[in-house]
């Protein structure tokens, strides 16, 4: 496993302009795990185990459900013809997945860790979201930052170097895990990703992830010790990744001058 770590608090962020931000009297408490909590007959829905490998399905695959991760890391992927994969997010607990429009699958979904998925039709998902308005707002919000990172994806398989790029990874998983309290403690953090998967995300070789984890270690930025990765210094961190300032909310990073670095 890799662990990083961070100091973000989970306090819910203000709107400002110019900042893609939710108001905080709109960031939603809840989010798609809570479902079943809010509505009794939720719990009909069926559950999906898998282990480490497994897939919930493959790209191209016809699919007709909807599925939230309750427990695990998963990611989402693309093949290409001939054999090479980029792994285009990675799926942690609340996240929803199989809710685009084509009948066939654009990307397919395997387990990191073991995993839990609540499984449900689209039309009793849509029908229960919309019948708990907080549901909705959390879905939107999902939505939301996962169109935000697919922005700041494109950015650095387009522009950011790969030193940056790895940077840029390990700090997007650490906010999101900090926003989840998924966090170990405030300084080292579990990560299950092998140097192939960070590879498959950023379009580096596995000899170059293990290059620029290495240099970042020498410059003093993170330690990576028996697939822990602990990270030394924060804000060199942020710095490592091109962004610019270390804020104490749940999004924690920006880059100038007014983007800011999406959970």
């Amino acid at each position: 496993m890799i662990s990083t770590s961070s100091q973000f608090s989970n306090r819910p962020q203000g709107y400002r302009p110019g900042v893609a931000a939710f108001p905080a009297s709109l960031t939603p408490a809840l989010d798609c795990r809570d479902l079943e909590t809010q509505l009794p007959e939720a719990k009909a829905g069926q559950r999906r185990e898998l282990k480490p490998g497994e897939s919930l399905f493959l790209q191209e695959d016809r699919i007709d459900s909807v599925y939230v991760l309750l427990e695990g890391w998963a990611f989402r992927y693309q093949d290409l013809k001939d054999g090479r994969r980029q792994i285009v997010d990675f799926a942690l607990p609340g996240d929803v997945v199989g809710l685009n429009e084509a009948a066939n699958a654009p990307y397919g979904i395997e387990a990191l860790t073991g995993c839990v998925f609540a499984c449900y039709s689209r039309k009793s998902f849509f029908a229960l979201v919309g019948r708990q308005p907080a549901m909705g707002l959390a879905l939107v919000q999902m939505l939301a930052r996962a169109e935000a990172r697919a922005i700041e994806h494109l950015t650095s398989l387009g522009r950011r170097t790969a030193r940056e790029r790895v940077a840029h990874l390990l700090l997007e998983l650490v906010t999101r895990l900090n926003r989840l309290n998924l966090a170990a403690d405030s300084k080292s953090l579990d990560l299950p990703l092998m140097l192939s998967h960070v590879a498959d995300a950023l379009g580096l070789a596995n000899e170059t992830v293990c290059r620029c984890l290495s240099s970042l270690r020498k410059d003093g930025v993170l330690v990576l010790r028996e697939r822990r990765l602990k990270v030394l210094d924060l804000r060199r961190l942020t710095e490592e990744a091109n962004l610019s300032e270390v804020e104490d909310d749940e999004t924690a990073v920006t880059a100038a001058p007014v983007r800011r670095f999406a959970a």
